[in-house]
């Protein structure tokens, strides 16, 4: 029966490809690196995502529609949609960037309307909790507001189904007898117990394809079979020619402002 691997698509972007040259990436030779030979073939590869909004970036859904194109040029893919929740939030501030300075001192001050360019003079304060200087390590522990944070009313997508999606085809499949070995790429805690449920209950290995750049989630380590890592190396390996030709329509081209 071989290996159904079942992709986080968003988890992979954020936590592996954002900010890289390897966006455009063919998961299947990605997937053919790392899961151990005795396991092979790779029978399905199942890829949970959303069509982007363009709110905030007019482009975004052109180049994510032309590396599904892409992905749909592989014969074991199969790519299955959640959907973008646009909506507006209140959240208290943890930090204001305000023209690519940073504030940190729990002072305050009001801001007039308008554009806030800061040069070499120091930036005023607002009454928000400290944060690291862009660039630096993400921190153990996020960091939380003070009780008299600024509240403002923020612009906020968020992406529904894909997780709950994935969960499902993978205790479904597994309880159908479908596959051998199962594989998921994403570091979301969210798949702990579908995860635990396939190892435990129908003692199939599952194996966990970390793309988070801060390694794996232990509560993920402990309920899978064996853990792999993605590192560049592998995704560099991995890439889709340019172009990616098909048997129809014409040859898709890497987005040139990716």
């Amino acid at each position: 029966m071989g290996v159904y691997v079942y992709i986080d698509g968003f988890n992979l972007y954020y936590g592996a490809l954002k900010g890289t040259p390897h966006r455009w990436l063919n998961v299947d030779t990605l997937l053919n690196h790392l899961i151990p030979t005795r396991y092979h073939p790779i029978a399905k590869i199942k890829y949970f995502t959303a069509r982007v909004s363009g709110a905030t970036d007019l482009d975004a859904p052109r180049r994510q529609r032309i590396y599904l194109n892409a992905l749909e040029t592989i014969p074991t893919v199969e790519i299955f949609y959640g959907s973008f929740l646009a909506k507006t939030i209140w959240r208290p501030l943890i930090n204001l960037p305000v023209g690519n300075e940073i504030i940190h001192s729990p002072t305050q001050v009001v801001l007039p309307p308008g554009n806030h360019v800061v040069g070499a003079v120091r930036p005023q304060t607002l009454p928000v909790s400290n944060y690291p200087a862009p660039g630096a390590r993400r921190p153990k522990t996020p960091p939380t507001p003070l009780p008299n944070a600024l509240i403002a009313q923020v612009h906020a997508m968020e992406e529904k189904g894909s997780d709950v999606n994935l969960a499902a085809h993978l205790i479904n499949d597994a309880w159908m007898n479908l596959f051998d070995a199962a594989a998921v790429v994403s570091n979301d805690t969210d798949l702990v117990t579908p995860i635990m449920m396939v190892t435990k209950q129908r003692r199939k290995p599952v194996f966990l394809i970390c793309p988070g750049r801060w390694g794996a989630s232990p509560k993920l380590k402990a309920v899978s079979t064996w853990v792999r890592h993605i590192h560049p190396a592998v995704l560099a390996a991995s890439q889709f020619p340019n172009p990616v030709v098909r048997p129809y329509g014409p040859p898709l081209a890497k987005p040139a402002t990716w």
